[in-house]
C-alpha cells in the first residue's frame, strides 16, 4: 500500500435496510486498505449505534437541498439513490483528493493500489461489465439496454475535469433516472455510456479482479490458494455481492458459471454471510419514503404518474405531506394504494412463474390481429410500445 497516499475517501449509498452491507463494506475496506467509508443514509434519521472511527455516517437530508423530497417522491428507493451519486461526489470532491465510490453490496479481499496507480494518471475511472468482447448478440443488445459499464465502482480525483465529468453526469440524473431501459434510460448507469466519447481522459480499467460479479463470472474464474481468493491467477480485489440470496444461492439472477465450481463460489459466498451476521441492528428498516406523513403508502404507479405531470406540482414543496393538489391526483387516477405491500419488481427471469398469463395474453393479441388484420395490428403494436413506459404516456393521466 503507498504510503503517500492523498487525501482519500470512499463512499457509498444506501437505505436503512442495506446499511449492514453498506457496514460490511466499510469494513473490509477498513481491513485491506486502511480507508475510511462515509455511508449516506436516504432515510429519515433514526438513533444508531456508535460506529469505529472508519465509518462515517450522512443522512442524505442534510446535505441534499431544497428539492430532496420532490425526488424521493418521483424516484423509488434505487433510482434515488443512485441518482445522487455525482451530487455527493461533487460535495466530497471539495474536501477530498480523490473520492471512490462502491455499491454498499460490495466486499473487499484485496488492496486497492492498482486503482490508486491508475487515478494518479486518470482523472475518472470506470469498470465495464466485461472486460472480452462478445460475440453473442444477446449479450450486446443487453449491454446497450442497461449499460457498458458497471456503475458499482467509480473513483475521480478533484480536476476541474472530474467536476465536469459530475454535473453532467448529475444533470442527466437529476430528472431521468428512472429505471427505464425500454425508452433507454437504466438509473444513472446508462447515462455513463456516453460518458467516454463525452468526456475521453476517463480511464477504463479492464482489471479482472475488480468488481468481480455474476455477470461476469462467464470471463473469471475463482480459485482458492493458500486461503486468497484469485481471479484468473491473481488477487481478487473486491466482490460484487448483488442481488445476493445466502450461501447456496449467490444471487437470485440467472448466470454463466464458465470455468467456476459451485463449492469456490460457496465459499465466497460463506464468507460473506459470516461477516453480515456479525452486523447486529435492532433499528426499523421500513424505508421513510415509501409512505406520506399520514402513513398511507406511495405505490409505484404513483410515482409514475407523478412523474409524468411534475408540472402541475412545480409549487409543491413536500408531497409527502399530501397537500389538495396530490390528493385531487390520487382521486382523478384511481391511485390510492390497496394494502401497505411494496410493489415487487418482475423481470425476465420470472417469465416462467407468470407463463399462465402470458399464454392468456398472447390469445387475447391473436384474437386481435384476426380481427383487425396486419397491417392495422402492427401500428396498434407500436401505438402499445408507446403506452409501454407510463411515465412518457401523459395521456393516460387526468390533470
Amino acid at each position: 500500500m503507498n504510503i503517500d497516499s492523498p487525501n482519500r475517501i470512499a463512499f457509498t449509498v444506501c437505505n436503512l435496510s442495506y446499511l449492514n452491507k453498506a457496514l460490511v463494506l466499510a469494513n473490509s475496506l477498513n481491513q485491506t486498505n486502511q480507508l475510511r467509508t462515509n455511508i449516506f443514509i436516504f432515510d429519515n434519521e433514526i438513533d444508531l449505534p456508535t460506529f469505529e472511527d472508519h465509518i462515517i455516517i450522512t443522512w442524505i437530508k442534510d446535505v441534499a437541498g431544497d428539492d430532496f423530497l420532490k425526488h424521493a417522491f418521483k424516484y423509488n428507493v434505487i433510482e434515488l439513490t443512485t441518482a445522487y451519486k455525482p451530487f455527493i461526489a461533487n460535495k466530497l470532491v471539495e474536501v477530498y483528493d480523490q473520492v471512490l465510490f462502491f455499491d454498499p453490496d460490495i466486499m473487499f479481499f484485496g488492496d486497492l493500489e492498482t486503482v490508486y496507480k491508475e487515478l494518479n494518471s486518470h482523472c475518472f475511472l470506470l469498470t465495464p461489465h466485461l472486460c472480452n468482447v462478445q460475440s453473442e448478440p444477446s449479450e450486446n443488445i443487453h449491454l446497450q439496454r442497461f449499460g457498458f459499464y458497471n456503475l458499482g465502482f467509480f473513483a475521480l480525483d478533484n480536476s476541474s475535469y472530474s467536476k465536469s465529468i459530475l454535473d453532467w453526469w448529475w444533470k442527466q440524473c437529476i430528472d431521468y433516472c428512472f429505471d427505464e431501459p425500454s425508452i433507454g434510460m437504466f438509473t444513472d448507469q446508462k447515462w455513463m455510456s456516453l460518458a467516454p466519447f463525452y468526456f475521453p481522459k476517463i480511464s477504463v480499467i479492464n482489471d479482472f479482479g475488480l468488481n468481480v460479479a455474476w455477470w461476469n463470472l462467464k470471463e473469471r474464474e475463482i480459485t482458492v490458494k493458500e486461503g486468497q481468493f484469485l481471479i484468473n491467477g491473481k488477487p481478487l480485489i473486491f466482490f460484487h455481492f448483488s442481488s445476493y440470496v445466502n450461501q447456496s444461492k449467490l444471487t437470485k439472477r440467472p448466470y454463466t458459471l464458465g470455468s467456476n465450481k459451485s463449492d469456490i463460489l460457496g465459499q465466497l459466498a460463506l464468507q460473506y454471510e459470516n461477516n453480515l451476521n456479525l452486523i447486529h441492528l435492532n433499528i426499523d428498516t421500513t424505508y421513510s419514503f415509501d409512505y406520506f406523513n399520514d402513513g398511507d403508502y406511495i405505490n409505484q404507479l404513483l410515482r409514475t404518474a407523478y412523474s409524468a405531470n411534475l408540472g402541475l406540482f412545480t409549487k409543491t414543496e413536500n408531497p409527502f405531506s399530501k397537500p389538495i393538489e396530490i390528493k385531487v391526483y390520487i382521486e382523478k387516477n384511481n391511485l390510492k394504494s390497496r394494502g401497505s405491500s411494496n410493489y415487487s419488481h418482475i423481470g425476465y427471469q420470472d417469465k416462467n412463474k407468470h407463463i399462465k398469463v402470458i399464454r392468456f395474453y398472447a390469445f387475447i393479441l391473436r384474437t386481435v390481429l384476426s380481427v383487425i388484420g396486419p397491417n392495422r395490428y402492427i401500428a396498434l403494436n407500436r401505438l402499445m410500445k408507446y403506452s409501454n413506459s407510463l411515465m412518457n404516456f401523459k395521456e393516460l393521466w387526468r390533470k
